[in-house]
Formats: C-alpha cells, structure tokens, sequence
C-alpha cells in the first residue's frame, strides 16, 4: 500500500496510517504518522487460538475442511480483529475526520468505522483473488454485526477496489465481486536509505543467484529451509536466504561458499542482482519477483499461498512443490528446469511487461477520488 500513500503525500494530502503496534515503529520509520487500532498480529493469533481451543484445538482445526477453515478464520480471527480495530478507529475519527479511508480486502474493521462516521472507503488488494472470498466477506460481516457494529461488505463490494494483481494472475480474470475495479501496478516495496545488501554478497561465487524466502509467518520451519539448501548445492548457484523474525541463521547449519543466511534483505534491493526466486509465493514475494521478471519455485505452506501458486503456475513463469514434495532431491530437478527453460523465464518476463502497463499510484489516487466525489 505504501505507493499509493506515497502518491497521497505528493499531492498534498493528509496520510495517517493506522495498525497494531507492532506495526507502528515500521510505519513512522518509512515517514508516516502512526496510529493504533486493533490487535497485534500475536494479540490476534492469541485470541483466534484461545477460541479456536473451545472447539477443539489445533488438532480439530487441522482435520477441518477448507471451508470450516475458512469459516473459523474469518470468524476467530479477522473478524474478531476487526471488531477491536473498529472500536479503536472509532475514537480516532471522533476527532479526525479523513476524506477517505483505504483497507485491504482482509481487513474489515476500517470500513466498519468508516461506515458509522459516514466516510468514503476503498479497497486494496494484495494479490490474486482467493476463491472463498464472498463466504469468508459474508462471515467476517456477521461478526461485525454481532459485535454491535454495521456490516460493510455490500458497501465494500459497491466501492473501488484496487486491483495490483496482473489480470493474467487473476483465476477468473477480473476483479469480481467488486463492481469498481481500478487496476494499479504493484510494486516490489521500497528501498531504504539503510538498506544495504549483506556482507559477502558481491563476492559470491557462481555467476546465478537464488532469493530464497518464506516470508515473516511461516518461515518458522528450518526443515523446508535446509531441503532447499540441499538442493540448491546440487547446482552451481548462488542462494541469498532470509529467514525472517524468529528463527537464528546458525540453525540452518554450516553452508556452502555460495550460500548467505541473514535474518532480513529489502527484496526490492535484491531482486535485481537474482537468476529466480523460490519462496512461500506470499503474494508481496510473489508479485515483487515479477516486477523484475523473475521466474519461480513455488512452496506454498498455506494461507492464500495454494491459491497463488496455482495462478502462478497456470502462468507458466513457475513450478510448484507441494509441502510434502519438498526433498533435496525434488527442489533440485524444479530448480534446475526454473532456471533453464526458457518459456518459463519468458513468461515471467511477460508478467513483467503486463505490470508495466498498470497505471502507477498517482493516476490512480486521481481517479478514485474523482469517482468518490462525484
């Protein structure tokens, strides 16, 4: 969302950001202004699994269908969140009236709020449309309602909705069920003026390199790391390993002279210097390796990840491993065909030159609040 903050401010409007407070220190360092609102991501998975425990536990929780996990998800855990997050945003727009107030299409409490105080609201995606949306939306709503607030969703799905998937990553695609799609490009983020490629890595040996990622949610899995490790040693690669918030380097093992473990690289900083990417395809990985054309080995661990890598792969700019695909052996044979079949780099390219197309965030801010006002 940070480009179209970033339009926001060059032309001259007021941008607050509003989140939990883990999120709030990230928020002024990128020179916002920050507000809570709502839980903590751990507040939020405290809570989700305190009521998740009277039904059962993890263990039911796991031997649940698709759509009772969904269910649970959207009742337990965002929408319960964005009860607490309405409440909190209430007070703020008490005393702070905004002309406009954007969400993500998970976070539901914002509309809410802005419903109440009769404010105009927009959503920004943040990847490829997951199926399911239109049941997790109906619950995620009736929890609002049960907690004494409106329900937003028919005026959600009425609204604009900024779409930053490439229409060849969208399954059906287009953007429905919203009615008031505005394409916007999506960006690989943000390059900081600390941000600073790791120690070693201009020295590294092989003239290819790998980003290998599972993101900051499901990166607490060194088995997936290490597989990948071994396989990538079967090829002459270089492999740039970021193991996220959590999980310490050295338990990864020693490595090979073409391997660098660090805890965090901005993406947008090293995407450029790599061959291919192999990551969870959370969709900002995801996404931000195809701005820059990249191809990719998929490893979904859950999520919305299943239904991205099935878009990605559907694109031919990717090859999937299910979590229980993932050995050495396998990752090294999907690596090898990743990076030596040229129709898969072509499509990624093609992806790339799509992106290209979108409208940037300054003619989008334009048109939104042209078709709010009027």
């Amino acid at each position: 969302m940070l480009p179209l903050a970033r339009a926001a401010v060059r032309a001259g409007h007021d941008v607050l950001i509003s989140s939990g407070a883990d999120i709030s220190g990230l928020i002024e360092r990128r020179g916002f202004r920050a507000h809570q609102a709502g839980p903590t991501l751990q507040e939020a998975y405290a809570a989700a699994g305190a009521a998740m425990a009277e039904l059962g536990g993890l263990s039911e929780m796991q031997a649940m269908t698709p759509t009772d996990q969904l269910t649970n998800a959207a009742r337990h855990f965002f929408g319960a969140a964005a009860v607490t997050r309405a409440g909190d945003l209430g007070t703020l727009l008490a005393d702070w009236r905004p002309g406009l107030i954007v969400h993500d299409n998970m976070e539901l409490g914002a509309p809410a709020a802005a419903e109440i105080a009769g404010i105009p609201h927009v959503t920004h995606s943040y990847g490829p449309i997951v199926p399911g949306t239109e049941l997790f939306a109906e619950l995620a709503g009736q929890t609002l309602a049960t907690g004494g607030l409106p329900d937003p969703i028919e005026s959600i799905m009425a609204g604009p909705y900024l779409d930053i998937c490439p229409p060849s990553l969208q399954p059906t695609g287009d953007s429905a069920p919203w009615t008031q799609p505005f394409a916007l490009a999506p960006s690989a983020g943000e390059v900081d003026e600390a941000d600073e490629l790791p120690t070693g890595f201009t020295d590294l040996p092989h003239p290819e390199t790998i980003y290998l990622t599972l993101g900051t949610i499901m990166n607490q899995q060194p088995e997936v790391f290490r597989a990948v490790l071994q396989g990538c040693a079967r090829l002459e690669v270089n492999v740039l390993t970021t193991v996220g918030p959590g999980v310490d380097p050295a338990d990864l093992g020693p490595q090979p002279a073409g391997v660098l473990i660090t805890d965090y690289v901005s993406q947008a900083l090293v995407l450029p210097h790599c061959t291919a990417v192999a990551s969870h395809v959370g969709a900002g990985t995801m996404l931000g390796a195809l701005c820059f054309g990249l191809p990719q080995l998929a490893l979904p661990q859950g999520t919305d990840q299943p239904h991205n890598s099935v878009a990605l792969v559907a694109t031919g700019s990717a090859v999937a491993l299910q979590p229980d695909e993932i050995t050495a052996d396998a990752v090294a044979a999907s690596l090898d065909r990743v990076l030596r079949d040229p129709a898969i780099r072509a499509a990624a390219e093609g992806i790339r030159t799509e992106i290209g197309a979108m409208p940037p965030a300054d003619a989008v801010l334009d048109q939104v609040l042209s078709t709010i006002a009027g």
